[in-house]
């Protein structure tokens, strides 16, 4: 049968700033003196799936399609524009991830808005935006939050052998690499776009200043990373897993990484029994295997974030 495989790009810089664990959010009622945008307009969206079908009509909605807690940045002008829902915009807002937001109203991860904002100043940082997204959403959701901290599973990230050798999937950057990806910094210049993401039918390897995860429907996931560090290996997992994960193999520096796991995030699905590719692992297998890396569950304090009440904003 034929495979269908998703694969998803991030590319070096173009990730979301998030706060680490263990921040807590504030209270959502801005503060008098509280950053504000200058101007804003909020309207009803389509969602992911209602863009893909108008897409697939030949309406062309799919190039507004982005979500703000995937790598949206200020734009120039002291801009902030997309089309959300109001979970993603909470956990950028706050610097959260998905696992410490609890409660809201139905309607928390379904609804999507368009939304177009301006900060005063175009020199705004990301910072900033951050904290006049908070107003925003507390003067036209009125989003009311507060924080408990709780016990929450987390699994640490360390190095299985006490030689800290390191498996197949996973070495460090080329100084080529280390190099593109540096150069920019000292010399303003931005690095040329990597080659597109390779086909299903092409092994998936790292490629420098790129995290690409490639999501067959069976559910198994393949993921490759050039020249980042293993905080992004262990974000990535995070995702995966649905709790924190700590870097805590002492490692430093840019690495290469490529690892095939069994997903949990494509519930209902099996495995092909007309394929012959072998059955992924589960990803704490593979993690061992692969990259020579172990993943230990602990139990660790987390602040939580929850939605005590919001509402759906009016149009303008």
């Amino acid at each position: 049968m034929p495979r269908c495989d998703v694969v998803v790009t991030v590319l070096a810089g173009a990730m979301l700033a998030s706060g680490s664990v263990g921040v807590a959010a504030q209270s959502a009622a801005p503060a008098e003196g509280a950053l504000r945008f200058e101007v804003a307009s909020i309207k009803p969206g389509m969602s992911p799936a209602e863009m893909g079908r108008a897409a697939a009509a030949g309406g062309g909605a799919a190039g507004r399609s982005f979500s703000l807690n995937f790598g949206l940045r200020p734009q120039p002008g002291g801009r902030l524009s997309g089309i959300s829902n109001l979970q993603a915009l909470i956990l950028r807002a706050y610097g959260i991830r998905q696992y410490q937001i609890e409660g809201g109203p139905s309607w928390l991860t379904t609804d999507y808005f368009d939304i177009s904002a301006k900060a005063e100043r175009e020199t705004a940082t990301e910072a900033d935006m951050n904290e006049m997204l908070k107003s925003l959403l507390a003067e036209r959701f009125g989003l009311r939050v507060h924080i408990e901290t709780r016990p929450f599973p987390v699994h640490s990230l360390t190095v299985v052998r006490p030689d800290g050798r390191l498996g197949a999937g996973l070495k460090r950057t080329s100084q080529e690499c280390e190099a593109t990806l540096e150069d920019p910094k000292r010399t303003g210049v931005k690095p040329p776009m990597p080659p597109s993401p390779p086909t299903p039918s092409t092994p998936l390897t790292p490629t420098c200043g790129m995290m690409t995860t490639r999501m067959a429907a069976t559910g198994a996931a393949t993921y490759a990373m050039g020249g980042w560090p293993l905080s992004s290996l262990a974000e990535h997992f995070s995702n995966e897993l649905g709790a924190p994960v700590i870097d805590q193999t002492g490692l430093a520096g840019r690495f290469d990484a490529v690892v095939e796991y069994e997903s949990g995030r494509r519930p209902g699905r099996g495995p092909d029994l007309n394929s012959t590719d072998p059955l992924p692992v589960p990803l704490p297998q593979a993690v061992q295997q692969q990259l020579g890396l172990k993943l230990d569950k602990a139990t660790a304090p987390l602040p939580i974030t929850v939605v005590d009440a919001a509402e759906h904003p009016s149009p303008n």
